[in-house]
């Protein structure tokens, strides 16, 4: 994934759900890349599990969509490219 990427979320990291425990569905709204900031180093406090589950969500994206909302600090892995810059 790069700047400029066309994407859509996916729920490979992350399934919304309501109180009732109803999944919600995926939207099918796309956007761009706008932005990619890389992980910080672990810090040696942080657990192996806290690593893990970051190393897992992957980068932080900011993600303009088509409806013109922006999103921060996006998760990289519940993102999917549709196609590429």
């Amino acid at each position: 994934m790069k700047v400029g990427d066309r994407v859509r979320q996916n729920d490979k990291a992350i399934k919304m759900t309501v109180k009732s425990g109803k999944q919600l569905p995926i939207s099918c709204t796309t956007g761009i890349v706008i932005e990619i900031r890389d992980q910080l180093p672990p810090k040696k406090e942080e657990t192996e599990q806290l690593i893990k589950i970051l190393s897992y969500l992957g980068r932080q994206v900011d993600v303009l969509w088509s409806n013109g909302k922006l999103s921060k600090n996006f998760a990289e892995n519940s993102l999917r490219v549709l196609n590429e810059k």
